[in-house]
């Protein structure tokens, strides 16, 4: 193992100890193993599927539990095998872990790999001061950025590369205009790839504060009985789908981010005469979609920042921190 001086032989993580219960628990410092590194982790984002594990909704293997997905921070250490050239690298960690033998990863699916570790939901997660990865999956930010603003944004890299992926397959025509049903944090990454890209979002929010921010990021809102060639669906609200398919013009896109497990009313007949593609867009796919996503972070890194809340919370309020989600107007984040 190549390291940098001073690794701590423990370090704090914030663990689920019983659903809904969140502790930070001094543990151990893992060793990176073979093909490894060990982050230094500096931010955190929170999301829906957070609070789902939080809560029990989204049973863990095992408790106590390391929780967290969206994050990363700087290389302290790396294991054999893993160029020592990386120790101090600022790195957005790539939390779905393919598992690269599957007929689904072999044809550059990875987002469907059935065997897919995912970090803080069926693999330990990244809510600790230091955490090992596997090297592939901890990607280096591109240099020149502020370091501060690196090892802050890293908190938002991981939903803005599931907004990159979604924008992706859905491959609306150049300068669309597109709804985005839902203005939470991805809903508003989403307008912010999608400004980038040189489309124009429009959005269908009832959050007066989320709503705001989207329209001050550059969004329009929605006139009632607009239609669009491509409608993005963010919330997984069920009431959301009815604004959804009502908004989609014949022969349009309806490409579905959110998710909740309840039933929705579908009429199949009123999609079929209008002949709406109806899609689903789970994450990304490995390595792609972080590649490209980060070789144009420079472009849009104050831009993310900016849609962050303006401080991080603690270990020690965890709990608060998950509370405020459902809440907040930007993205709330931790620096453990």
């Amino acid at each position: 193992m190549t390291t940098a001086p001073a690794v701590p032989a423990t370090t704090v993580a914030v663990r689920l100890t019983a659903p809904g219960r969140l502790d930070p628990t001094r543990v151990a410092t893992p060793a990176p193993g073979p093909g490894e590194v060990l982050v230094r982790v500096t931010a955190v984002g929170l999301c829906g599927t957070d609070l789902a594990v939080r809560s029990g909704a989204r049973p863990v293997p095992a408790l106590p539990w390391t929780v967290g997905h969206e994050g990363g921070g700087r290389v302290v250490a790396v294991g054999d095998g893993v160029d020592p050239g990386r120790v101090g690298e600022v790195v957005a960690v790539e939390p779905n872990i393919a598992c690269g033998r599957c007929r689904f990863c072999a044809a550059g699916r990875t987002s469907a790999c059935p065997d897919r570790r995912s970090l803080g939901v069926n693999a330990p997660g990244l809510l600790a001061g230091l955490v090992a990865v596997p090297a592939g999956y901890a990607h280096p930010l591109p240099a020149g950025l502020d370091p501060d603003l690196a090892e802050r944004v890293v908190a938002c890299v991981e939903p803005w590369v599931v907004t990159r992926a979604a924008l992706r397959r859905a491959a609306p025509e150049p300068g669309s205009r597109c709804l985005v049903v839902g203005a939470g944090s991805q809903g508003t990454l989403l307008c912010a790839t999608l400004l980038a890209a040189g489309h124009v979002p429009v959005v269908a929010e009832p959050h007066d504060g989320r709503r705001r921010r989207a329209l001050d990021l550059g969004a329009e809102e929605l006139v009632p009985g607009e239609v669009f060639a491509t409608v993005f669906e963010t919330s997984g609200a069920p009431a959301a789908w009815s604004t959804a398919t009502a908004a989609v013009d014949r022969a349009g896109t309806l490409l579905l981010i959110g998710q909740h497990d309840g039933p929705s009313t579908v009429n199949t007949h009123d999609l079929v005469q209008r002949q709406v593609t109806v899609t689903g867009s789970l994450i990304y796919d490995h390595p792609h979609d972080f590649a490209a996503a980060l070789a144009d972070l420079p472009a849009v890194a104050d831009t993310l920042a900016g849609l962050m809340e303006p401080e991080p919370f603690g270990p020690g309020r965890a709990g608060a921190a998950f509370d405020a989600v459902a809440g907040a107007d930007r993205k709330v984040w931790l620096a453990p």
